[in-house]
């Protein structure tokens, strides 16, 4: 099988930017270049961009998804490297989780300090957020 980046784009429900963009760091490359300079992808490039995707679907980073290709290359050692990636990437996801705890209450208390019958003029919300001092 090769396709172009087009049919490789619909195939994978990707944009040939983000295939492209892939590309540019190297986590994907074309097979081969035809004469009329198009790429052309295998089967092999088609499920490396299925395995991105469902990692970027779990907001693994970029260079997560390099250090994981690495480990890939070498099928017959132990996924402690594997574990430890996910394991730091959990704790990246919980202190982004109690980031957003955080913001919520900063903004529901924001939202308490106001009623909806003041004007803009009057209004408690914007005051706070104006406020150089906070």
């Amino acid at each position: 099988m090769q396709l172009k980046i087009k049919e490789l784009a619909e195939k994978t429900r990707l944009s040939s930017d983000t295939i492209r963009f892939y590309e540019k760091k190297g986590l994907i490359y074309p097979t081969l270049r035809g004469g009329n300079n198009y790429r052309y992808y295998d089967e092999e490039a088609y499920k490396k961009l299925i395995f991105i995707k469902h990692c970027r679907e779990l907001g693994i980073s970029i260079q997560e998804i390099l250090q994981l290709n690495e480990l890939l290359k070498h099928p017959e050692q132990n996924c402690n490297a594997v574990n430890h990636i996910i394991d730091q990437h959990l704790i990246d996801i919980q202190h982004k989780i109690n980031s957003f705890i955080h913001f919520q209450k900063q903004l529901q208390e924001l939202r308490q300090t106001c009623h909806d019958n003041n004007t803009i003029e009057h209004c408690q919300i914007i005051k706070k957020l104006e406020d150089i001092n906070a």
